[in-house]
């Protein structure tokens, strides 16, 4: 018996059992969605094929495509998953001690993450963005919302904070993250000197900035 009949067969006999505490054929969605992100984020998503994530998922052919009949469907899960994370964090963050401040410095510190690590591959949002051009296909629909709500809720801390014009602030510190990941992952960027915590500050502040 081929190892996905098996867990085939598993997942009818839970659906017969009420209060089965975990259905196999979840753990099946489950382990393509973590092998999915695995891939995405190393090596990119039209890079990865469905055979190939058929193969290192361990799952049969039907199962796959039971869970997420196209391709598309499973990026955008993985999306999905990651903002929600995303959220999760920030949100926390957010709410705890110095909220508004350590928010902010948060977001600046994932601006930075790829300044010291070999073989960084950029934000997986706008890695997707690049590979994906057309703004109405469902995965540039989850990219952006995405992005969306990291500006409003910094645009939120902004206005805590009383700053004069927090969402045109928001903006430019969200333009300045966004240019740090890439160049990091195309350049090697370097935060010399502690270069971008003081223009990302000074924008925060309204410091004037010497010329």
């Amino acid at each position: 018996m081929a190892r996905d009949d098996f867990v085939n067969r598993e997942t009818t006999a839970a659906e017969a059992v009420p209060g089965s505490p975990r259905r196999p054929e979840s753990a099946a969605r489950e382990r393509i969605l973590t092998t999915a992100s695995t891939l995405f984020i190393s090596t990119g998503i039209r890079s990865v094929g469905v055979d190939r994530l058929i193969a290192e998922s361990g799952v049969a052919r039907a199962t796959f495509f039971r869970h997420f009949p196209a391709k598309d469907d499973l990026v955008v899960a993985f999306l999905e998953r990651q903002a929600a994370e995303g959220r999760r964090m920030m949100t926390a963050v957010r709410t705890g001690p110095d909220g508004a401040r350590a928010l902010l410095a948060e977001i600046a510190s994932g601006a930075k993450m790829g300044m010291d690590c070999t073989g960084f591959r950029g934000c997986e949002f706008i890695n997707t963005a690049a590979e994906y051009s057309d703004p109405e296909h469902p995965t540039r629909v989850v990219v952006d919302r995405h992005r969306a709500w990291v500006r409003d809720i910094m645009v939120d801390a902004l206005t805590e904070l009383g700053h004069p014009n927090p969402f045109g602030t928001a903006e430019v510190l969200f333009t300045m993250r966004t240019g740090a990941i890439v160049a990091s992952s195309l350049e090697g960027f370097r935060n010399a000197d502690g270069a971008f915590d003081t223009a990302w500050w000074a924008i925060i502040d309204q410091v004037p900035v010497k010329r």
